[in-house]
């Protein structure tokens, strides 16, 4: 099992400023990503209340649509220096700023010191985490509506991923995709008490909405 503290380091030296700045010129002429549009049709289609935790946000499209949709305040927790940058500057050219806080790191840890909300997102996150569980044990924590998008699983999801284990080798990084069972990461979240109320496909992603029941 990887160790988090230089997993994380990993991620950020990933998903440094120079792709952040990549994809905030892509949101800003073509709005989120298909798969984070996806994730919003979902939780526009039921009651997600005022406040939301982005874990793994990036720069920050989920919060951005969430605060120009009558929510309140959003909290950003994401392992990339980068990332928190470019979403800290959009808040403040949007005037959002009073709406938003961000923290560097990695969730698992910071959480004790977060107050609990109303919705948890995870977009494209448990799969750059070495143990989804932990990740998804501590959000049921904070929210009674987790939304998330990860991987396929199989043979054809398990050799990309041993591709991008081999390029992060020769990076000199760290950081390691990850690919989990799909019906692992169903039981987990029911084992946790939540029913999954929203599943759409957008190859090779799940995407997903639970409730607290």
């Amino acid at each position: 099992m990887a160790n988090i503290k230089t997993h994380c380091c990993g991620a950020d030296l990933l998903f440094d400023e120079k792709t952040a700045k990549k994809q905030y010129k892509n949101y800003l002429k073509k709005g989120p990503s298909k798969v984070t549009k996806r994730l919003i049709e979902q939780l526009s289609s039921q009651y997600i209340g005022k406040t939301l935790l982005d874990v793994g946000g990036g720069i920050g499209a989920l919060q951005w649509w969430f605060l120009n949709n009558n929510g309140d305040s959003t909290i950003g927790v994401d392992a990339s220096s980068g990332y928190i940058k470019l979403a800290t500057e959009h808040a403040v050219k949007s005037g959002l700023k009073d709406k938003t806080s961000y923290i560097l790191g990695d969730f698992t840890q910071a959480a004790s010191a977060l107050p609990k909300v109303d919705t948890l997102t995870l977009d494209k996150v448990i799969c750059c985490y070495p143990n989804y569980k932990d990740i998804l044990e501590t959000a049921s924590e904070k929210a009674n509506v987790i939304a998330l998008s990860y991987p396929m699983d199989g043979i054809i999801a398990s050799a990309f991923r041993s591709l991008g284990v081999l390029y992060m080798k020769v990076k000199n990084n760290p950081f390691r995709p990850y690919v989990h069972k799909v019906s692992e990461v169903i039981s987990t979240m029911q084992s946790l008490g939540y029913s999954r109320t929203n599943h759409n496909l957008s190859f090779p992603w799940n995407i997903e909405t639970y409730v607290k029941v």
